[in-house]
């Protein structure tokens, strides 16, 4: 694991099109603007967990793992009850 430490307003580069800026810091909470081609995934780790546990439970009977997971709909009618966000564009 790569750790890096970032002043407010300070960035970090991933690829050549994913950007990463500290856009606000409160105590304990750090808050992070992502540039991102609009194609890319970008999801809340426990999020990206809950998808990738029903994937693999849902897969379990073809014995298929499902390393990327898709957007399935069963795992938001169950976190529809989350507050989300919109960035400014």
């Amino acid at each position: 694991m790569l750790v890096l430490s970032r002043r407010l307003g300070e960035a970090i580069q991933i690829g050549d099109d994913i950007e990463v800026i500290v856009a606000d810091i409160r105590g304990e909470m750090v808050r992070l603007g992502i540039k991102a081609p609009k194609k890319t995934q970008i999801w809340r780790k426990e999020l990206w967990d809950a998808i990738v546990a029903e994937n693999i439970a849902a897969a379990g009977a073809s014995k298929e793992i499902v390393v990327t997971p898709k957007i399935p709909v069963s795992v938001f009618s169950k976190l529809s009850n989350l507050k989300t966000v919109k960035g400014k564009e």
